[in-house]
């Protein structure tokens, strides 16, 4: 479910109650999950044999967020329903019934292992952000190892859901670089082409990006913008098109995409334009840089830790918990500006770190070896 705008406290509420409304709709799914969790198995062959906690595979079509580091981790290591010795969750990946699969087989000896994602904060959910991670709390505390996703993503668990002592490490999010790569031609003379992608939740990410086009052609450049993703919050379609009254020649926004599509939506740009503040871990700078795409963005959240100075430009922008922040349109084109000016040379940059800091093979063979080492505890 979408939390939508967060323009007043009526808004709030009514927000909560329809999830705790669609909590109540999944009921029957709990139920079943209930009795099927005390038919778990526990495999006592001391090698990892892993439950993703969910009934049903990952969901066909747009698999977002977490369910995209599923899909690497069930090809090396297929899902185990009922015989298996471990669990893994990621936070922004949770199925509806997991508490009482884990709870079933923690019960019975496995192990669980975390991968800790963002978490709600007030700037982003208001006075209902401890409800909405009191779930995650409560699973994070039974985990056996925590794999935080940056280090940003470390601190905001722990300012949030509470401190662990249980053994932990930081492995940024993959991407398959051969899958992600960059255009073979160089692409035509013409504008310069910026690419705004992944789902958002809220208007303001739109709008700083629309602001920096705006920002780019009073100083004269030539500049298309392409919006790529879902808008998940309400009256998004209508707000979007408001936003961008008088750029409408300038602007595409293309429907949801599917992930097999998304390299090609990289290749026909030069540079990704990220402006989600305090975006703990996210994958789209990642496999924007893989296809040799430049980021430019704001440095809060696990930006810092993703896009290097030689691939990228992060501006600065306030820290803090209490509101969500847009990038200031002149720093944003001054950096858009010093890209394209090297985008030869940062192009090349950010292939290369793509390829150094995040290929999944290596990702997978960390993953490895803290599976292993859980399940020989």
């Amino acid at each position: 479910m979408v939390r939508p705008e967060p323009t007043s406290p009526v808004n709030d509420l009514l927000y909560s109650l329809r999830e705790l409304g669609s909590r109540v709709r999944r009921f029957p799914e709990k139920i079943a999950a209930s009795s099927k969790a005390s038919l778990i198995s526990i495999s006592e062959s001391g090698v990892p044999a892993v439950n993703y906690g969910r009934l049903a595979p990952v969901r066909a079509g747009r698999p977002i967020g977490g369910e995209i580091k599923l899909i690497h981790l069930r090809k090396a290591f297929p899902e185990c329903f009922d015989n298996f010795n471990l669990i893994y969750l990621v936070s922004s990946a949770l199925p509806a019934q997991v508490e009482e699969v884990v709870r079933a087989a923690k019960s019975k000896g496995a192990k669980l292992v975390w991968n800790q994602n963002g978490v709600a904060y007030p700037g982003c959910y208001g006075d209902f952000y401890p409800w909405f991670n009191r779930r995650m709390a409560t699973l994070r505390n039974q985990a056996d190892f925590i794999i935080n996703q940056s280090e940003f993503s470390r601190i905001s668990a722990e300012r949030y859901l509470g401190s662990s002592t249980v053994p932990s490490g930081i492995l940024f999010n993959p991407v398959d670089t051969e899958v992600f790569s960059p255009r073979m031609k160089s692409l035509p003379d013409g504008p310069w082409r910026i690419l705004a992608a992944g789902t958002s939740h809220a208007l303001y990410r739109t709008k700083s990006a629309l602001d920096t086009i705006r920002e780019l052609l009073s100083r004269g450049h030539d500049v298309q913008l392409t919006i790529a993703g879902e808008f998940r919050w309400k009256d998004a379609e209508v707000q979007v098109r408001e936003a961008m009254r008088g750029l409408e020649s300038r602007v595409t926004i293309l429907p949801p995409f599917r992930q097999e599509e998304a390299p090609e939506i990289y290749r026909a740009a030069h540079l990704l334009l990220h402006t989600k503040y305090n975006d703990p871990c996210p994958t789209v700078p990642i496999e924007a840089m893989a296809c040799g795409l430049p980021v430019v963005g704001t440095r809060s959240g696990g930006m810092p830790e993703l896009v290097s100075d030689s691939c990228g430009m992060l501006v600065p922008i306030e820290q803090g918990w209490s509101r969500d922040l847009a990038g200031e349109p002149g720093l944003l084109a001054d950096a858009v500006e010093c890209i394209m000016e090297n985008h030869v040379v940062m192009t090349e940059a950010a292939r290369s770190h793509a390829v150094r800091a995040f290929e999944v093979g290596a990702w997978l063979e960390r993953h490895r070896e803290i599976l292993r080492g859980v399940t020989s505890r």
